[in-house]
């Protein structure tokens, strides 16, 4: 298994409840009947990772707070019909489905950081290349700063996750997140890519 439980809870965090999990633990800072929201953390490798956690009935997001901040997380989105009959939350504990959809979301966040961390230069190319497609749909994007609110994002990351299950054999969860992590990634961990990209700007990556 790829994630490890830790099972010692960090003094530094102010939590009202702990929750200990196989695959992470789950420290809840609100709760109610239809929401939890807290912090999660989990061990990779031997290091430590948190992040910050909401689960409704119909939604879970995650947002990276150690380990590449700016990585964002969400599993999918279900439908009346679905929440009535197996949702991530119920009375205000975490359902089975809900627990096996936050360890999917670790292991989206495992495959990127690996990546990140190993192969930086494959990442760029890999978001270069959807990039492309992007321009030939609108001449006026701007590289790494496309809106995931804009019509052509859903498009994009369609391609970004079309690319990259093929070149990783790996399906990423959500291919909106995908795109909206790696931009962010690009804007903020600029000397990550510097080795593959020495003519970049200091603050930015371009083609």
């Amino acid at each position: 298994m790829f994630v490890q439980h830790h099972p010692a809870a960090s003094p530094t965090l102010s939590t009202k409840l702990f929750i200990p999990a196989e695959d992470f633990e789950l420290f809840i800072q609100e709760k109610s009947q239809q929401k939890i929201k807290g912090i999660i953390r989990f061990t990779y490798l031997n290091e430590s990772f948190t992040a910050n956690i909401f689960i409704t009935p119909a939604t879970i997001i995650m947002q990276v707070q150690q380990g590449f901040e700016g990585i964002r997380l969400n599993a999918p989105v279900l439908s009346s019909v679905e929440i009535a009959h197996n949702n991530y939350v119920l009375n205000g504990t975490i359902t089975n489905r809900g627990r096996q959809n936050i360890v999917w979301l670790i292991l989206d966040f495992i495959h990127l950081y690996n990546l990140l961390r190993l192969k930086p230069g494959t990442l760029l190319e890999l978001y270069r290349e959807a990039f492309g497609f992007a321009k030939t749909q609108d001449s006026d994007l701007v590289f790494g700063k496309i809106d995931i609110h804009h019509p052509i994002a859903q498009q994009v990351a369609k391609v970004l996750g079309q690319k990259w299950k093929r070149r990783h054999k790996y399906e990423f969860g959500n291919a909106l997140d995908l795109l909206d992590s790696v931009q962010d990634l690009l804007a903020n961990y600029p000397l990550q890519f510097s080795k593959q990209a020495p003519t970049q700007a200091q603050n930015k990556v371009n083609i």
